[in-house]
C-alpha cells in the first residue's frame, strides 16, 4: 500500500502549484508558550505542594519496591508515620495519583490504595483533551504518524542488538497471519509496539503510543479494514525484513508508505474524517 508521487525528479512546483495544503484548524484554546511559563524567573522555583511532594515520594517508594499491578499501598497510618504528613495532604496525594490512574482506591475493610498498570493509554485519553482543545485535526495527527513512525523504523534498524532485533520481528515474517478477531488486532499491535520499543528511547516510544493509540482508537477501529489486512501483514513484514537487515532508510520509507497508503484507504470510506476535530473521549 504504497503512496504515488506523480512529479517528475527535478521538475519544480510553480508558485501555488502542489504547495501543501495545511488543514485549517479549529480555535486554538492553548495559552501561549510565554504566558505557560511564565512563572519562570532567575530566582528558585517555588515549593511543590505538600500534597504534590508525596505522591512524587509515593510513586518512588512503588518503583524502588518493585511494585506492580495489584500490589496494595501501606495503611494510612502507615503511610502517615512514614511520610510524617497531615492525613489531609496524604489522601490530596492519592488522589492525584488516582486521577492519573496510577492507583486504585479500594473502599471497605481491608481495602485502601493499591497500585494498577502503567498503561500510557491514559496518557493518550488526556492528550486528546488537549488536542480538542487546541483545535487539532485528524489531519494534524495524521502528519504526526507520518513523521514519528518511520522514525522508531529507522532507529529500530539501527538498534545494535542483533539478536533482541531478530527475536522481536521475526513473529512478523510468518505468511500466516490472523485476519478476524482479538488475534488480529494483537498481533498488528504487537508489531508497532515492538518496533516502538526497539527504536531504544522510551521518550520517542511513549510519544509514538500516545499518537498511535489515538490513530487506533479514533480512526482504524472505526473503519472496515477487511479488504486490506492481507495487505496490511505483507507491509508489515517487509518492514520487519529491512530493520533485520539493518537497512534504517529503507525500513523508515516503508514505513511512511505504510501509513501513507492507509490513509488513502480510509479517506475513501471516510472522507470528511480528517477535516474533523480529534474528539476527546
Amino acid at each position: 500500500m504504497t503512496s504515488q508521487e506523480n512529479a517528475s525528479p527535478g521538475a519544480e512546483a510553480s508558485p501555488g502549484e502542489d504547495a501543501e495544503q495545511l488543514p485549517a484548524p479549529g480555535r486554538n484554546l492553548w495559552v501561549s508558550l510565554a504566558q505557560s511559563n511564565a512563572d519562570l524567573t532567575d530566582q528558585p522555583r517555588r515549593p511543590a505542594k505538600t500534597a504534590e511532594t508525596v505522591a512524587a515520594a509515593i510513586v518512588r517508594d512503588i518503583v524502588s519496591r518493585n511494585l506492580g499491578p495489584g500490589d496494595t499501598l501501606p495503611s494510612e497510618a502507615a503511610m502517615l508515620a512514614h511520610y510524617r504528613v497531615s492525613r489531609a495532604s496524604l489522601r490530596e496525594a492519592l488522589r492525584l495519583l488516582e486521577v492519573q490512574e496510577l492507583i486504585r482506591l479500594k473502599p471497605g475493610p481491608g481495602g485502601g490504595p493499591i497500585v494498577t498498570a502503567v498503561d500510557p493509554r491514559n496518557l493518550a485519553k488526556m492528550t486528546t483533551l488537549y488536542l480538542h482543545l487546541g483545535g487539532a485535526t485528524y489531519q494534524e495527527l495524521f502528519e504526526a504518524v507520518l513523521v514519528m513512525a518511520p522514525i522508531s523504523a529507522e532507529r529500530a534498524a539501527r538498534n545494535g542488538d542483533r539478536s533482541l532485533v531478530s527475536a522481536a520481528m521475526k513473529p512478523f515474517l510468518l505468511e500466516e497471519q490472523p485476519l478476524q478477531g482479538p488475534a488480529y488486532w494483537t498481533v498488528t499491535n504487537e508489531f508497532h509496539g515492538s518496533v516502538e520499543a526497539l527504536a531504544g528511547n522510551r521518550v520517542i516510544e511513549l510519544l509514538g503510543r500516545i499518537v498511535g493509540n489515538i490513530w487506533h482508537e479514533h480512526i482504524v477501529t472505526r473503519m472496515d479494514t477487511g479488504a486490506v489486512r492481507e495487505q496490511i501483514h505483507a507491509e508489515h513484514r517487509d518492514i520487519a525484513m529491512a530493520i533485520m537487515a539493518k537497512q534504517p532508510s529503507k525500513a523508515a520509507r516503508l514505513m511512511r508508505d505504510h501509513f501513507a497508503g492507509l490513509v488513502e484507504e480510509y479517506r475513501r470510506h471516510w472522507p470528511g474524517r480528517f477535516d474533523e476535530l480529534i474528539e476527546w473521549d
